[in-house]
Parts: C-alpha cells; sequence; structure tokens
C-alpha cells in the first residue's frame, strides 16, 4: 500500500481544479465586465497564439500540447526537447515573428525560454492633416520570457510564465513586467485547459501607459483517432468575450489538415495543415479576413529532438 507524504497532499490539494479555475472566472469576469471591453489596450499579437497549428484551430489552444503552448497556455507546454520558429503576415503590413526552445526534466517538467516579436515599418509621420508626411517611424512590440509546466500526479500540470514587454514607437519607448499562469487536467482522448495571460503593467510611453491585453481563458481537446476537435472560450480586456471552435486530421502519419473560426476577436474562418517529416514539422495557417481587409499567413517550423 502506498503511503503520500502529508506534504505532498497539500501540495496535490492547492492545485486541484475546484481551487484553480475560480481565479480564471475571476480573470474572465474582470476581461469581460462592461469597464473592462473598452479598455484602450495595446499589444494585439499578445491576443494570438503564436503558432500555426493553432491559428489554424481557429485560436482554440487553452488545452492543446504544443511546443508554441508557452504564448497561450503554459501548462500545455509538449515534453521533450524542441524548437520552433514561426513567422506571420497580418494584415495592414504587420509582421509577427516568435521563436522558442523547450526542455524536459527528469521529472517531468517542461521549461521554455520564448521571444516574440510585432513590427510594422514604413508608417508615415504627421503632425497634423498635411498632403505630404514629414517622414517615417515604426512601431516594434516584443517580449522576452520564460515559461515552466510541472507535473501533479497523473492527470494535473500547472504552468507559470513570466516576460519582460517592451513597446517602441518612433523615438517614444516603455517596458514592462507580465505573468502567464496555466493549468491542464487530462490524461487520455480528453484534456480540459485554463489559463490567465498578461497579467502585468507597462511604465508610461510618452505620457500615458499602455494597458496590456489581459486574457483569461478556458478550452477542452478531445481526440478520437484521426480527429482532434478543440473549444475554448474567454474574454480579453479590450475586446471582450470570445467563443473559438477548431479541429484537424490526420490523414496519414506526415499530413494533417486543419480548420477552425474564432469571434469576435478572430472573428474570421481559419484552414491549415501539416507535414512531418521527423524530426521537422512545417505547419501552415490560412486566415481570410472579412470587410475587404484581405488574409494573414502563418507560419511555424518545429524541430523536435528525442
Amino acid at each position: 500500500m502506498k503511503v503520500r507524504a502529508p506534504g505532498s497532499v497539500r501540495r496535490a490539494e492547492l492545485f486541484r481544479p475546484g481551487r484553480v479555475l475560480p481565479a480564471v472566472l475571476i480573470a474572465v469576469w474582470a476581461c469581460w465586465r462592461p469597464g473592462g471591453i473598452d479598455a484602450d489596450t495595446g499589444f494585439g499579437f499578445l491576443r494570438q497564439d503564436a503558432g500555426a497549428r493553432s491559428a489554424a484551430l481557429g485560436g482554440a489552444a487553452a488545452a492543446l500540447v504544443d511546443p508554441s503552448a508557452a504564448s497561450l497556455n503554459p501548462a500545455a507546454l509538449a515534453p521533450g526537447a524542441s524548437a520552433v520558429l514561426s513567422h506571420t503576415e497580418w494584415i495592414g503590413g504587420m509582421r509577427h515573428e516568435q521563436a522558442a526552445a523547450l526542455w524536459t526534466g527528469a521529472a517531468g517538467d517542461v521549461l521554455a525560454v520564448d521571444v516574440r516579436l510585432a513590427h510594422a515599418g514604413g508608417l508615415e509621420r504627421r503632425l497634423g492633416p498635411t498632403r505630404d508626411p514629414l517622414g517615417e517611424f515604426g512601431l516594434y512590440e516584443w517580449t522576452a520570457g520564460a515559461a515552466w509546466s510541472r507535473p501533479w500526479g497523473e492527470r494535473l500540470r500547472t504552468g507559470i510564465g513570466a516576460k519582460v514587454v517592451r513597446q517602441s514607437i518612433d523615438v517614444e519607448a516603455s517596458a514592462g513586467l507580465a505573468a502567464d499562469l496555466g493549468l491542464l487536467y487530462g490524461s487520455g482522448p480528453l484534456r480540459l485547459g485554463a489559463a490567465v495571460r498578461n497579467l502585468g503593467r507597462m511604465n508610461a510611453l510618452d505620457r500615458e501607459a499602455t494597458e496590456l491585453p489581459l486574457q483569461a481563458r478556458l478550452g477542452a481537446v478531445l481526440a478520437r483517432g484521426a480527429l482532434t476537435a478543440a473549444a475554448d472560450v474567454g474574454a480579453s480586456r479590450g475586446t471582450g468575450a470570445s467563443l473559438h471552435l477548431g479541429a484537424e486530421w490526420r490523414l496519414s502519419p506526415r499530413l494533417v489538415v486543419r480548420t477552425g473560426y474564432g469571434t469576435p476577436a478572430a472573428g474570421n474562418p481559419a484552414f491549415g495543415l501539416g507535414l512531418t517529416a521527423r524530426p521537422w514539422q512545417l505547419d501552415y495557417a490560412f486566415l481570410p479576413f472579412e470587410d475587404g481587409l484581405g488574409a494573414g499567413h502563418r507560419v511555424s517550423l518545429v524541430m523536435r529532438g528525442a
């Protein structure tokens, strides 16, 4: 008969879903309440996941185990050594980049380092309504940080992330610190996830600080044979409530096709595919927008180790 040490029992009780999920629901309310929806926030790329796989699933990734999970739920970091590079061509000339590396310890802990960048150049500088601009300037927003995921038994994992955040617009710049918290429950075909992201603040940019897009998510992933379905609900400061749905079909050991939909923050369908040739995995997401805004494209290259 196995006897569990009192300390391990207390730690397991502390991280039970019944204790963690209320904190996530409080964060959802903070984002969803009427005063929160109209908040003036920046760092739009921090509302999005970073990987092409999750983008093609409509952003339904709170319970998706993936090497890019540090951008949405640090508890869902994929075990094993891996490295990820992602590039996004967004609307309005905005581009997003991501680089991440993951390592797994002997106890099943997963450590990740993650760098993200959103940038746009060639923006016209004007001091008023003039025929010709005074020049051009660029916008740069980036984060650099680390995330840690730890198992608590066979079914429960918790995760935490910390990052430095910096924003630069023309000659003005500001910086801050932010944290992410996550929970992943389940070890079979069904997994449940919860995350609170971008808890932190910035110092002033010129005279006013930019609000970080506080975000909370609850999600589920169900895998049955070649089909995996995912669904998320949540809220984000600045955009309010959101729903994300996605599915992927493994047509062969080397090919996966994906589709998804997110609203209202995404509000558009998503399509994608994944190609695998060990140790490499190449994922692509096509993200069409309504109202003639064009389309976004995201590509992720993953190298998996042993």
